[in-house]
Parts: C-alpha cells; structure tokens; sequence
C-alpha cells in the first residue's frame, strides 16, 4: 500500500468521519471495523465515535472530520512526548491525583455509559435479580486483625498512606468479592486490586478501616469491570483497546502540554518555558516592546484626594454621606485627621514609582470619580486604627519605561510563551506531515484514492 501525499492522505481520512459519526445505532461490526490506518496500525470507528460524543459538549461543538484529525494527531503526539519526556514527568505525582491508569479507565467507563446507557441497563436488567448484584457470586468478610496488620492503628497520625511490600502481599491474599462477567470464570477481587486504584484520599479511608467504604469501592469496580466486559463483546476486544489507547494519549498529550506550560495555570510552572525565557536577549525584549507597546500601558500618575478617621463607622458615614451628594473637599475639612484636611483633603498628584507607599499604590488603582471605599491603615504595633477614603479625580496614563524589571519579566514570559507553542505545535503538524496514513478501502474509495 502506498503512501497517499499529506493533503490527500488526510482529506482521505476525514471523509470518514460524517458518515461514521452520525449514527449511535450503528451495528456492532461499524463499531469494531477500523475507521483508517495508521503507520500500520488501526483507528477502530468506536474511537472515532466515542470521541465525537465526548466533544459534543465542548465550545463550537468540533465537528467529526476536526475529532478524527485531532485523535490521529493525538496518536503521533504521545509517541513523540513518551520519547522526549518520563512517566513521571508526563504525570507528576499528586497528593490527591488518582493513578494515570486510573483515570484513562474512569473516563473510558463513563464515556461509554453515557453512550450506551440504555443498553447497559437493558443489560443489567438481564442478570440475577435484575441488578449487578447478579453477577456477584461471594462477599467476604474483613477481618480486624488482618486490617490491623495491614494499615495499623485507625486515626494515628502518619506521614504518609503507603503500604509496604510485605503489606502489599498480605492485601494481595486478601479477597473482597467474587463476581463472574458472561460465561467467563469467576475472578475475585483483592484488597490490594481497590486500595492501588485510589488516590490520597481514599487510602485514608483504607487506613480509618472504613468498612463501608472498602466494599463500596470494591462494587463500583465490578460496575466498571462489567461496561468494559459488555463493551468488549459487543464492539471487541481490539476496538475497545483502541478506545482506551485514544483516552491515554489524550492525557499524554495534556501531561506534554503541562510541562510545555501550555495548559491551563500550568505556565507558572514550566521548567521548559523558564528555560526558553532565560534565552531571551534584551534586543529581543526591546523589538517585543516595540511591536506590543500598548501590553505595557500602566497609569503614571493620578490626582487625588483622600480623608482619614480614626474610626470605622466614622468612615462609613462620610462615604454614605458621599454617596448622597456632599462635597468631598468640605467632609474632609470637616472629619479629616491627615495633614492634607486644610486643603480638603488634597494629595495633589501622584507619581507612579518603583516602591510606592501604600497610599499612593491604591489611589494609582483606583477609577477616576469614583469614592473608595474605606481603607485601613497598615499601622505598627500599638499604633492607633485609622481608615483612609479615597478620591481620584483626575488620571494620566503611560507606557513602563522600556529598561524596567517589569518590562523585562513580561516580555520574556510572553516571548517563551510563544515559542513553547510554536514548538509543541510544529511538532504536531510534521509529526502528522509524516505519518503513514490510509482510510479503510471503503473511504479510500468514497476519497478517489490510490
């Protein structure tokens, strides 16, 4: 088979998408064909269904060619960030994160739910006693010496909510329940199979002995491990494979992302961007100055006024009194306990600067012919409570000198920030360049291609 040339290749493949997308009643044998091919491999059509469902909620609702061209460059992408980066950098250990594994198999069980719910209940209907008690053959009691063996004393301080090797052996021999899924042998579940797929906090409830919670978490994997088992004989081992690979590299690709500080609040924490803005030279941040200029808009100066109290309910007043139209510049002369009260409370003009008081920094932040409302002095120790109203009757605004701190810091943050995208997304888009791609000989047809 040989290679169709990049636009053709992909124009090729998205054909598909409208045609194996808009049908949820699709026979089963749709759903376990493969939609395209990919460097050899197979794009099974329940992936490229299962994903244009998931993207139905998002913003402008992505159509099916976008999601198949979005999992194919999925796929090229994780193979790309497991070759550039670790596990344990694409998915950094949290104190409350569930397992990758975890997750991928949540999502996959949830989006399949939401699929094929009445089916799955027709299913569930179908056991024993019409619910997924039917497929539970045993329950097995926990004993108290073995939980204390395991997790010691409930409600002791720890550092930590680990098990050692030893502990994990014993949790291993450990049987929670026995279920069996259609006409395959029964399986049993094991202490240690429930406490590995939770995160901090639910090994906390392992460690409080929480009975109910062990055996709740014990059910709710058999109701996991029967969608999979459903799904897997009516789509297909391979095609359900598929699907969950699709899960994966959706997280590989957000974990590379991450560390490329492109996701969401992930910027501040990017090794790989802190790295490309210490690359960046003061004639770069001089012509990002030049270019963005009004990024660095800042106000210079405010002309104000302010009245000062020595107590809350004071402060209160005059600003209601404000509020109903008194003069600002009588109140002041009136109530104010500031050197300025002669003069109406005037503070003249006020510069911005690279240390301001913090008088002057909240009259530079606040909106012109507005009436603050009252401030409390940040006194010492001792010294009495005072609370400050503020005026700004007049601003003038600037532009941050170009050789400051603060137009070094921005410029750099947003030139790293650039270049981080434009390198994740170029790789994207050779990665895909360079595929090996063919659509099933059905669409390669409906294509017109080779």
């Amino acid at each position: 088979m040989k290679t169709i040339p990049t636009a053709r290749r992909l124009a090729a493949l998205l054909i598909l998408a409208s045609s194996l997308c808009h049908a949820h009643a699709n026979p089963p044998a749709d759903d376990a064909a493969p939609a395209a091919w990919l460097d050899g491999a197979p794009v099974h059509a329940l992936t490229l269904r299962a994903l244009r469902h998931q993207a139905l909620d998002q913003p402008g609702r992505p159509s099916a060619e976008a999601v198949l061209a979005d999992i194919v460059a999925d796929r090229l992408q994780a193979r790309w960030s497991r070759s550039r980066f670790s596990a344990a950098q694409l998915y950094p250990a949290s104190t409350v994160g569930f397992a990758p594994s975890v997750m991928v198999d949540e999502r996959l069980v949830g989006l399949l739910r939401s699929m094929h719910a009445s089916e799955l209940d027709a299913a569930v209907r179908a056991l024993p006693g019409a619910t997924l008690d039917g497929a539970i053959e045993a329950a097995y009691p926990l004993a108290a010496g073995t939980l204390e063996r395991l997790f010691g004393t409930p409600g002791a301080l720890r550092l930590g909510y680990d098990i050692d090797a030893a502990q994990a052996a014993l949790a291993a021999g450990t049987p929670l329940l026995r279920y069996r899924l259609g006409g395959a042998a029964p399986v049993t579940l094991s202490l240690l199979d429930i406490y590995r797929r939770q995160n901090v906090q639910g090994r906390m409830e392992f460690f409080n002995r929480n009975h109910d919670f062990i055996v709740r978490q014990a059910r709710l994997r058999v109701a996991g491990l029967f969608v999979l088992d459903w799904a897997t004989r009516r789509f297909g081992a391979p095609a359900v494979a598929d699907l969950r690979q699709a899960l994966d590299e959706q997280e590989t690709v957000r974990g590379a992302m991450r560390l490329y500080g492109l996701a969401d609040g992930a910027e501040a924490h990017s090794p790989l961007q802190a790295a490309l803005a210490r690359q960046v030279t003061q004639a770069e941040i001089g012509a990002f100055y030049q270019a963005h200029k009004e990024q660095f808009r800042r106000t210079d100066r405010v002309k104000a006024r302010h009245i000062r109290v020595g107590s809350e309910a004071l402060a209160q007043r005059i600003v209601a009194e404000l509020a109903a139209g008194k003069d600002f510049g009588l109140l002041a002369r009136r109530h104010s306990l500031a050197p300025s009260a002669p003069r109406g409370g005037e503070l003249g003009w006020v510069m911005q600067s690279d240390a301001p008081d913090w008088l002057a920094a909240l009259a530079l932040q606040q909106p012109a012919g507005k009436v603050s409302s009252p401030f409390r002095a940040p006194v010492g120790p001792g010294a009495p409570a005072t609370w400050d109203i503020l005026l700004v009757e007049q601003r003038r605004e600037g532009f941050y000198p170009p050789g400051s701190e603060t137009v070094r810091y921005m410029a750099r943050k947003a030139i790293a920030h650039e270049r981080a995208r434009a390198e994740f997304a170029g790789a994207r888009q050779a990665l895909v360049r360079a595929a090996r791609a063919w659509p099933t000989p059905k669409a390669a047809g409906a294509a017109g291609a080779p």
